[in-house]
């Protein structure tokens, strides 16, 4: 299951990167919420001090991580819901990334398509691109984070697209966030 599931997510990320070739739209992206996810037993990543700021809506405040999060212990996981109509009738995608060691998780999804967002030593510190393994304990910060599209694929849904993700610690939910954003698509 597990080696299907990273196959999977090598063929979309193959998919995003010739999409960037084609050059076809433009998204504009507006954060709507960002949510804290609080772990079921035990809280060890927390991202309860991050607010939304600002007219540009910007992500600012910190995240803690509470132990070092070691692949062998620690997994993620990313699913995204969509909601075209932004009525509040949110639909899960096919898109997501099943329950994988966390520093594979951080390597395949967010060190490709939050890299031009997550700007290390810009606007924030946080060790997310899964080169960096375990996840050291710390506080870190994001300052006026804005979404970047720039590596996003063509195929990506316009309307409300909700991107919840999680941390476990031996299978167990211990933390993670829902960011919810309004994206709009116009021809280049």
């Amino acid at each position: 299951m597990k080696l299907s599931a990273v196959l999977v997510l090598h063929l979309l990320l193959l998919r995003a990167k010739l999409s960037l070739g084609w050059g076809l739209y433009m998204f504009t992206v507006r954060i709507t919420s960002f949510e804290s996810l609080a772990g079921l037993e035990k809280h060890l990543i927390d991202f309860h001090n991050i607010s939304i700021v600002g007219e540009d809506h910007a992500l600012n405040g910190t995240a803690r991580i509470l132990e070092d999060m070691d692949p062998k212990q620690f997994q993620m996981s990313i699913d995204f819901q969509h909601d075209p109509r932004l009525s509040e009738q949110w639909r899960p995608m096919i898109l997501s990334v099943p329950i994988v060691d966390v520093c594979t998780a951080m390597r395949l999804f967010v060190g490709t398509y939050a890299k031009t967002t997550l700007r290390q030593g810009e606007n924030t510190n946080l060790p997310f691109t899964g080169n960096e393994c375990p996840l050291p304990q710390g506080v870190y910060y994001v300052q006026n984070l804005l979404i970047n599209t720039e590596t996003w694929p063509d195929l990506t849904p316009v309307g409300g697209l909700r991107l919840n993700m999680r941390f476990y610690k031996l299978g167990s939910f211990v933390g993670g966030f829902r960011l919810t954003l309004h994206v709009e698509r116009k021809p280049v």
